[in-house]
């Protein structure tokens, strides 16, 4: 896994000590702003393989394992494409299907830009607590 900030945002920390801030969010609100899609220029639907490109309604797929802070957006739907709920959940993993637009947004460090999750409402979730071992 890529250890660059276009892949992975920091979700809080369960059981954080005392001397720490704890910020409670939620999946839309973590998912706000992180970057998708392999290319500065544009995503694929994993569905049907159409180009996405800024400003375009898509639906994602994130999960987060119970025991990691990071929340990994796997997957991008076209508005055709993106499925209803989430399917075949995983027990000991939260995951969600948002939907809202692609954005642009800047990543100082590598001095480039990339697309990313904008205006997001959720679509589905399935909590740690659901799903088939994996």
């Amino acid at each position: 896994m890529p250890d660059n900030d276009a892949c992975r945002h920091r979700a809080p920390r369960d059981g954080a000590p005392d001397d720490e801030t704890t910020v409670i969010a939620t999946p839309e609100a973590v998912l706000a702003g992180h970057p998708v899609g392999p290319r500065s220029d544009g995503a694929v639907c994993i569905g049907c393989g159409e180009a996405l490109h800024e400003t375009d309604i898509v639906f994602a797929y994130a999960y987060r394992p119970a025991d990691t802070v990071d929340w990994i957006v796997s997957r991008l739907y076209c508005l055709d494409c993106a499925p209803s709920r989430v399917r075949s959940p995983t027990l000991g993993v939260t995951e969600v299907l948002v939907g809202g637009r692609l954005g642009t947004i800047a990543l100082p460090t590598a001095r480039s830009h990339r697309l990313c999750l904008t205006e997001l409402a959720l679509r589905a979730l399935s909590p740690p607590t659901e799903g088939c071992a994996p």
